[in-house]
């Protein structure tokens, strides 16, 4: 599963939420806490802005942006 070990280096990094070896959500890094154990991920369409924390399970793993449309 793994977890990146500074969650501070991922703000404005796409990341994969996973809980359980289950992957919850897939957006951006807004802000992360001072202590660096709790971060917040961007607002994207019908899903509000959302706090994951490292204490209640989550780990956080940075994905690659995905390709931008081209004409």
């Amino acid at each position: 599963m793994g977890n990146h070990p500074n969650w501070e280096e991922l703000v404005g990094r796409r990341v994969q939420v996973r809980k359980d070896g289950r992957i919850i959500r897939t957006g951006y890094v807004d802000a992360v806490t001072f202590a660096a154990d709790a971060l917040w991920i961007q607002a994207h369409g019908a899903d509000p802005r959302a706090l994951y924390e490292k204490a209640r399970g989550h780990a956080v793993l940075p994905v690659s942006d995905p390709p931008t449309a081209r004409n």
